[in-house]
């Protein structure tokens, strides 16, 4: 993980995942209301035009988090 990059617990990472692999076409996944929280404080995702949206840090991250496994 980089230096920079945030603790997120392997539930938090899952809905980052969730969200990341959903296609634009298709439903947003649910995801627990204090992941999505947290993770949008953290600048990962973004709530527009009414669904969640990955940002270029969250991709970032989901790529960091595949290096540390």
């Amino acid at each position: 993980m980089t230096a920079k990059a945030k603790k997120l617990t392997h539930e938090e990472f899952a809905s980052l995942l969730a969200v990341g692999n959903a296609s634009a076409n298709s439903a947003a996944p649910a995801i627990p209301a204090k992941h999505r929280a947290r993770l949008i404080a953290l600048g990962y995702m973004v709530f527009l035009q009414g669904r969640l949206r990955m940002t270029t840090p969250g991709r970032i991250r989901i790529y960091a988090g595949q290096l540390d496994s």
